[in-house]
């Protein structure tokens, strides 16, 4: 009975020691005991007020907490240097740069180098619990830059709205938790967002970086308009660049020199990426984009694949995805593109905002009720200069916005004795040819009163900045979206057209509702592979650049569209994104 006893304890002991080696024996005894650990993070130590600025946005409390799940012991060091594990961390990190993020951000200098020495002088610590610690706080930082990104997309713009990636989650606990497992590189791995737009943008950095190490793109000298018949070294030169990003075939000898139908043909495929007219010339805007540098082109990518570490892996089995900077509304079912129609999105001065919504109903033949901040900029003026220019819009005057409002004269208000700060009436559209939300309304009801609507200035559509409305995005094809939403509610095209040309105003309840998302990426990647570049029209991705780089007071040295060089900001790291 003694010898069973005894064998017993030695199991439990047994079990007891594997849990706190984390790994195996073999490896825990290379750590070093260290039970006071707690009490030293918790110290007045000169190196806890050191670490903050080397780490970032460090979190002792995090930190802690990692300590506390782990086992109160160093994790990835022993007096002689990294344990196996600690090297498993750094090699984790190292790839760092294939989320766009810079290694140095998330790793002391040299931590492969021998430990000697006091890291900080007056530290109570052994050099390896300094380095433990360092190595955790990175690793917390880098797993947190992952999940959620490394900015808070609310303090770059009071237009974000959007759906989020869930921040509730423990990432000290699921860290320990991997360690323990010996899975901490396919848990770093899962962070990432699993959008297959994310993954194709991680491809794309992959190809560009291989451009950039093959030496990039030279310039093309400024000059006239290359055009079909064209020859000489310009044109050798166009020729090199279209290789270098595989808008044209690389079996074309290197010195070519012809501007035939086959380079007309690559300079439309390349202007179709960069959102420009396909028009297979290369202008003015053209050159421009063609000499955007390599490394201009890679920074974007990073800002885009940032902008997806914000949003949540699942935007629904169905949705309408409208990017802003490409002009373009998606209707997206399971992983296929059923439906895509240009669109017309906010004035600079007006911003169409990122948000997420859902779609409820449609009206058709909507009235359109004006809002204030209209009213007071643009139609006050004109009512004032000529009062019979709402009647010839068909707009209606009321008292209030009250729905039992009193109708009024236009003619017999005097209005130019009213203040835009004060405007006490409600102006509204009725429906027509000349309503401004057209022939529908798309309604996901949301705060900003942004909504999807048809418009009766179908030209805009043609030009390439579509940049017009204030804030609420413009519709080409109302019909063709509509038949979509509603073909399960017995609504065909002639159901449609037959409802507009009634011009009565009718509310469609949808039986499916569908998820919308504003969305803002100039960097994205098409269900071929081709990789598209789209203006930074709000200025977004510069706001985005200095954030990740740090604060305004940091140089970056950033291309414009035309590839012309701009100092935004200082920065000792501006090569980097």
């Amino acid at each position: 009975m003694k010898r069973k006893h005894t064998t017993a304890k030695l199991l439990i002991i047994t079990q007891i020691v594997a849990v706190f080696s984390i790994w195996t024996p073999a490896v825990a005894s290379t750590i070093p005991k260290t039970p006071d650990l707690f009490s030293w993070l918790a110290s007045p130590d000169p190196f806890i007020g050191q670490i903050s600025p080397m780490n970032g946005d460090f979190d002792l409390d995090q930190v802690m907490r990692f300590y506390q799940k782990v086992g109160v012991y160093p994790v990835w060091t022993g007096p002689s240097g990294l344990l196996y594990q600690g090297k498993t961390l750094v090699e984790t990190i190292a790839n760092a740069p294939r989320a766009g993020f810079i290694t140095a951000d998330y790793l002391p200098p040299d931590p492969e180098a021998p430990i000697h020495g006091i890291r900080y002088p007056g530290s109570t610590a052994a050099p390896h619990m300094q380095l433990d610690v360092m190595l955790t706080a990175g690793l917390i930082r880098y797993a947190t830059h992952l999940s959620q990104g490394r900015v808070n997309p609310e303090t770059l713009s009071g237009h974000w709205v959007a759906l989020r990636r869930s921040a509730i989650r423990d990432i000290p606990a699921e860290l320990a938790i991997a360690v323990r497992q010996g899975r901490l590189v396919a848990y770093i791995e899962s962070l990432h967002p699993r959008t297959t737009a994310y993954e194709k943008l991680r491809d794309a950095l992959k190809q560009y970086e291989v451009i950039e190490r093959a030496g990039g793109w030279h310039m093309i000298e400024p000059g006239p308009s290359l055009h079909t018949g064209d020859v000489g070294p310009r044109v050798a030169a166009l020729v090199r660049r279209l290789c270098a990003t595989g808008d044209i075939s690389d079996q074309i000898p290197p010195d070519y020199k012809i501007f035939d139908e086959t380079v007309a043909e690559a300079v439309g495929h390349f202007q179709r990426r960069h959102g420009l007219t396909a028009d297979g010339v290369v202008g003015k805007q053209t050159l421009g984009e063609l000499n955007v540098s390599v490394q201009a082109r890679i920074r974007k990518i990073k800002l885009n694949m940032e902008r997806w570490r914000w949003y949540p892996d699942d935007l629904g089995d169905r949705y309408i995805w409208v990017n802003i900077p490409s002009f373009a509304l998606n209707v997206v079912d399971g992983d296929r593109t059923v439906h895509t129609s240009r669109v017309i999105v906010g004035k600079r001065s007006r911003k169409t905002p990122i948000m997420s919504g859902q779609m409820t109903y449609l009206e058709v033949n909507p009235y359109w009720n004006i809002p204030r901040k209209i009213v007071r900029k643009n139609i006050i003026p004109k009512a004032a200069a000529d009062p019979a220019y709402l009647i010839r819009q068909g707009i209606r005057v009321f008292e209030s916005w009250d729905e039992q409002a009193r109708e009024l004269d236009p003619l017999a208000i005097s209005w130019e004795k009213l203040s835009r700060n004060t405007f006490p009436y409600r102006l509204r559209q009725d429906p027509s040819q000349l309503n401004a939300l057209g022939q529908v309304k798309f309604m996901f009801p949301n705060a900003q009163s942004v909504y999807i609507h048809d418009t009766p200035g179908k030209n805009l559509f043609d030009r390439r900045i579509r940049t017009f409305s204030s804030g609420c995005v413009r519709l080409e094809n109302p019909i063709c979206l509509a038949q979509y939403l509603l073909k399960d509610q017995g609504w065909d095209r002639r159901r449609l057209e037959s409802a507009v040309a009634n011009e009565k105003r009718k509310t469609i309840i949808l039986d499916n509702p569908i998820n919308v998302h504003l969305a803002y990426f100039t960097a994205w990647v098409d269900q071929t592979g081709q990789v598209h570049f789209a203006k930074d029209i709000y200025d977004r991705d510069r706001r985005l650049l200095l954030a990740m780089e740090g604060a305004a007071s940091k140089t970056i040295r950033c291309e414009n569209e035309e590839g012309k060089g701009t100092m935004l900001a200082k920065s000792d790291t501006a090569g980097h994104l």
